[in-house]
């Protein structure tokens, strides 16, 4: 009796690790790129799931709890979809058909909630419910569950290799999330995977318990004050792809604040170059209505591309030559805050004089530039 007592509590230490990790994410406002949208999802999804989990293993009526395992499993399933789709993205390559991933979980969404979990068992009364599945949907979203898992751990194994070549030290790290990812996904497979399949009613299912530890990981991992960053070293090894011709920032105005190139690179009329910009974000703004409020982030011509990041008083500008990534844009926009903030007095009083800015050339400069090879 008290094995169960513990079990329907544990499950509110997984909730409270992957709601942090949430909440440190939008706290840090670290939810604009696609790749910061998908963790985000990812940690919101294994909370809800924890969650569930925690309401199923109190519920007090067959009914309550057969709404409750529907919960679950829905949550647990775009907790690994997203998953997948965050550490692709991270590691990989994100086109116009990344959205297709979705597709599969859609379908399989309605059948969860109105076929897959056809009853409950409780042993007797006071006892856990169990739920109990429609074997062959349950083999269908087993099939695609353990799929989009064993990806996006393939993904950070991936994730391992690139940090490792960079920092030995860093690449530790990264091994104590995927040891503690395949663990768990091996542990729920042999668990809430054999339950389910057998429609056994004498053990409770601890997966959503299991979170726990890769969440503690991960939070190790992404702390800020985390000595080493993952992102750094995946920064430089996207740098690979791409080349950063130029470099401006401009005030909102469309007045140029600041510019760099890279030695070698044909000079523009970087005021011109600056105005066009303006007056590009303008016209978009004022043809279409349903983008008022929101920036232009992205132009391409031929082999270039414009990449746009906007702060409150200014935004950079790089022009590109190769494969954008998430990475870039994170780095644009924690360069341009950090300026912001140092620059923050001089800018609410912009009177156009480029002198007044501190720092521009060398903001410039870091983001046009990879990151260095860091310390083994």
């Amino acid at each position: 009796m008290a094995t169960l007592d513990v079990l329907k509590l544990v499950p509110i230490f997984s909730v409270i690790v992957w709601y942090s990790l949430a909440a440190l994410q939008i706290y840090r406002d670290r939810i604009r790129t696609s790749t910061e949208k998908f963790f985000l999802l990812a940690c919101f999804f294994t909370g809800l799931y924890a969650m569930s989990d925690l309401a199923f293993f109190n519920a007090s009526s067959r009914e309550t709890a057969r709404t409750l395992a529907s919960l679950s499993v829905t949550a647990v399933t775009f907790s690994a979809v997203f998953f997948f789709m965050f550490t692709q993205a991270y590691v990989g390559t994100k086109g116009t058909w990344f959205s297709a991933f979705l597709l599969p979980p859609g379908i399989l969404l309605p059948l969860i909630w109105t076929f897959m979990i056809h009853d409950v068992a409780q042993p007797e009364p006071g006892s856990l419910f169990f739920p109990l599945f429609t074997p062959y949907l349950f083999a269908v979203w087993l099939i695609v569950l353990v799929g989009y898992s064993s990806k996006g751990l393939v993904n950070v194994y991936r994730l391992h290799k690139i940090v490792k070549e960079q920092n030995p030290r860093l690449a530790k790290r990264v091994l104590g999330i995927l040891t503690a990812l395949v663990l768990t996904f091996v542990l729920g497979l042999t668990t809430n995977g054999y339950l389910g399949a057998t429609q056994n009613t004498n053990i409770p299912p601890p997966f959503s318990t299991l979170f726990i530890v890769p969440g503690l990981f991960v939070s190790a991992t992404l702390y800020p004050g985390a000595r080493g960053r993952v992102s750094e070293a995946m920064r430089r090894f996207r740098a690979r792809r791409y080349t950063i011709r130029s470099g401006l920032l401009v005030y909102n105005d469309g007045t140029l604040i600041g510019s760099l190139s890279i030695s070698g690179e044909a000079e523009m009329d970087r005021d011109l170059f600056s105005a066009t910009l303006d007056v590009i974000q303008n016209f978009m703004r004022t043809s279409f209505p349903l983008l008022r409020g929101k920036s232009l982030k992205t132009i391409e011509h031929g082999d270039l591309k414009i990449l746009i990041e906007r702060g409150k008083y200014c935004y950079v500008a790089t022009v590109l030559e190769g494969e954008e990534n998430d990475l870039l844009r994170r780095q644009m926009r924690d360069e341009l805050q950090a300026f912001e903030e140092e620059n923050r007095m001089v800018l609410a009083k912009w009177r156009g004089i480029q002198q007044e800015a501190v720092g521009v050339e060398d903001m410039l400069r870091r983001i046009l530039k990879p990151p260095e090879m860091f310390p083994t």
